[in-house]
This record gives C-alpha cells, sequence and structure tokens, in this order.
C-alpha cells in the first residue's frame, strides 16, 4: 500500500507539472523586486533523478512520456533508498517529493549535443587527463602537505557547485537578490557565489568558482563565468563522467529565467576547446524548497587537517588500519560500520562451522 500511495503521489506531482505546458510558461508573470526584475530569492533545489548523460539505449529519445517520465523516476528513487554514505540514515530519510525533486520529462539533463551525451574530448585533453590520473596514482591514496588536495579533502571548495553537477545530498541554494548583485548560497561546503550585475569588468585572479558577471535579458539572468581556478577539477561525483581538468579557457554561460512560482529553469553551456571537441548544454531545474538550509560542517573534527596527515603517514607505517566504511542501512537511527558486520561474520562462521554446506 505504500508503494501504491507513493506512485500515486508521485504522478500527482508529475502531472502537475506538465500541466504548466510551454504556452503556460510563456505567460508566466514572475513576481519582481523594486528594480522590475524577476524575483529568483528564495529557497530552491537541483536534486535530480534524471541522469547527467543520456543512456545509450534512449539516444534518439529526448524527451520521456508522463507515464514513463513517472516510472524512471520511481525506478531511480528506489535504486537509491539504500546508498553508501558517511552521515547517520536520518539525514538521508526524506523523501524526493519532500525534498523537493520532481520527475523531468528530460531524459538527460544534457540536452545539447541532441543524443544527450557530452561530447569527446580532444586527443590533447586525453593526453592531459591521462597524465594527470597516472601522477595521482603514484602519488598514492593518502594526503602528502596541507596543499595535497586530494579532491577537496579538506572541504576548501567542493566541485558540485559551479557549474552545477548531480549529487548525493547538498543540492540546495539559498538565492539573495538587490540591483547590482545576486549572491548564490549552496548547501554544499556552504559555498559563496557573488555575481556582480553593475557592468564592472571580469577580474584577473583565478578563482575556485570562477568570476562571475551577470546581466539580465528580458526576464532570463545570465551570467559569464571565467577565471577559473586551474587547481580544482570538474565532474568526477557520482553519476557523472570521470574528472576532467579546468583548463584557462574554461568558460561557462548560465541562464536563469523563473517559469513558475515553484520553478526556475536554469541551463548552462560549457564551452573549453582545451578539453572539447564542442561546446555542450545542461538543463538542470531549481524547484523550490522549504528553508533554512542544513550547516555543512566539513571542517569541525571530522575533517580535521592535522589529525589526517597524522593518521595518512601511520597507516602507511602499517601502525595504523584504514577507517571503517559507514554505510546506510535500513535502521534510521543507527550507521554500522564495516568492523561491527566483520564481527558479526564472523562470530557466524565460528558458530555454524561444524553446519553441513
Amino acid at each position: 500500500m505504500a508503494s501504491i500511495r507513493r506512485n500515486n503521489a508521485f504522478s500527482c506531482l508529475l502531472l502537475a507539472v506538465c500541466a504548466v505546458s510551454l504556452g503556460a510558461q510563456s505567460r508566466y508573470k514572475a513576481p519582481r523586486t523594486p528594480d522590475g526584475h524577476p524575483d529568483l530569492q528564495g529557497y530552491w533545489t537541483n536534486l535530480t533523478y534524471t541522469p547527467f548523460e543520456r543512456p545509450k539505449e534512449l539516444a534518439s529519445k529526448p524527451f520521456y512520456t508522463e507515464k514513463e517520465a513517472i516510472d524512471a523516476f520511481n525506478k531511480a528513487v528506489e535504486g537509491s533508498e539504500n546508498q553508501v554514505v558517511h552521515y547517520v540514515n536520518t539525514d538521508f530519510g526524506a523523501t524526493p517529493v519532500q525534498t523537493g525533486a520532481q520527475p523531468n520529462l528530460h531524459t538527460s539533463l544534457v540536452i545539447d549535443p541532441p543524443d544527450g551525451r557530452i561530447p569527446p574530448m580532444t586527443p590533447e585533453a586525453q593526453k592531459r587527463e591521462a597524465a594527470r590520473i597516472a601522477a595521482q596514482r603514484a602519488g598514492g591514496p593518502l594526503a602528502r602537505t596541507w596543499r595535497d588536495d586530494r579532491g577537496t579533502v579538506w572541504c576548501v571548495f567542493h566541485d558540485r557547485a559551479v557549474p552545477a553537477v548531480t549529487a548525493p545530498y547538498g543540492s540546495n541554494y539559498q538565492i539573495v537578490q538587490s540591483k547590482d548583485y545576486i549572491v548564490m548560497i549552496y548547501e554544499w561546503n556552504s559555498e559563496r557565489r557573488v555575481i556582480s550585475l553593475n557592468g564592472q569588468p571580469h577580474g584577473a585572479v583565478p578563482l575556485y568558482a570562477g568570476d562571475s558577471r551577470g546581466h539580465w535579458e528580458g526576464d532570463t539572468l545570465v551570467v559569464d563565468t571565467v577565471h577559473f581556478n586551474p587547481k580544482r577539477t570538474f565532474m568526477g561525483s557520482p553519476g557523472t563522467p570521470p574528472a576532467v581538468s579546468v583548463t584557462p579557457t574554461f568558460h561557462l554561460t548560465e541562464r536563469f529565467t523563473r517559469t513558475a512560482d515553484d520553478t526556475i529553469t536554469h541551463t548552462y553551456t560549457v564551452e573549453d576547446p582545451a578539453t572539447w571537441t564542442r561546446p555542450w548544454t545542461v538543463e538542470m531545474p531549481l524547484h523550490r524548497m522549504k528553508g533554512p538550509m542544513l550547516e555543512y560542517a566539513c571542517n569541525e573534527n571530522n575533517v580535521d587537517a592535522f589529525t589526517t596527515l597524522r593518521n595518512a603517514r601511520l597507516q602507511e607505517a602499517g601502525k595504523l588500519a584504514p577507517p571503517d566504511r559507514v554505510r546506510n542501512v535500513e535502521d534510521p537511527k543507527a550507521t554500522v560500520i564495516q568492523r561491527e558486520e566483520n564481527e558479526a561474520g564472523g562470530a557466524g562462521k565460528a558458530g555454524g562451522a561444524g553446519k553441513a554446506k
């Protein structure tokens, strides 16, 4: 019965989404700020169960029917309910409807090229990435110094916010807007992105989230971002292609359009001739959610730099075992570490040693 009720809820939710046709969206009048532009403020989420790239078996199918979208959404939700996480399961216990996720008629988040797949990398980029991966492997899995970030191990910057990609959690945003600036606060690592709207030129200092400048084209906010820090990578999180380096020619163009009281259509185009053979575009809608956002306390003792480095050296010396892996289980009140499972398994094997196989 619970499954039937959930499917009915998702069906009603999708029908409500689909009821806003393209014609209705074009007639939607967004609320305005005192300076006359669409008001994008509030709490939003881009949590989605739509694959980043289109599955190859759907290469010629850019859109689902309503029923297909519901079925794909339900299947993806069911497949994610027991995902591996590293925090207590109660943080992840909310249903997709509660967290703002909605079915999507698109069969992938990548909408251009037409096949829904990221274009091939250039031969030079393939060699560059192979060399980067080889260097990482040669350095070993453990951080050497506090400068050795190892993919955001120190929580200085988490690269799932700009450009936006799918994430298992923390997909929430708060937008604060004035005449001259828009600030986007991301739950993921509590990143804060300041977008100037007053016409000032781009700065010259490379930043992890890039240097962003925005302007209005009618009711659409267009954000142009360049000068990304070359020390970071893009993608590589679960559900996305392998990580790639961000080069000095990486250029991001985003468009934010309020299309309903509870929806901002967010598209972005990635262009980097040093990496891909052509530009490509993603659409990741933002849906309204109830705030406030949770604090992302990444560096309060659970990822302490000094402890991490000391333990890494002890692991290398064989004096400390690797940390136990924490896994999501059905019990919402606790996490179970691998060591406990091993001990239980060992006891079971000892008790059953005399049993017939």
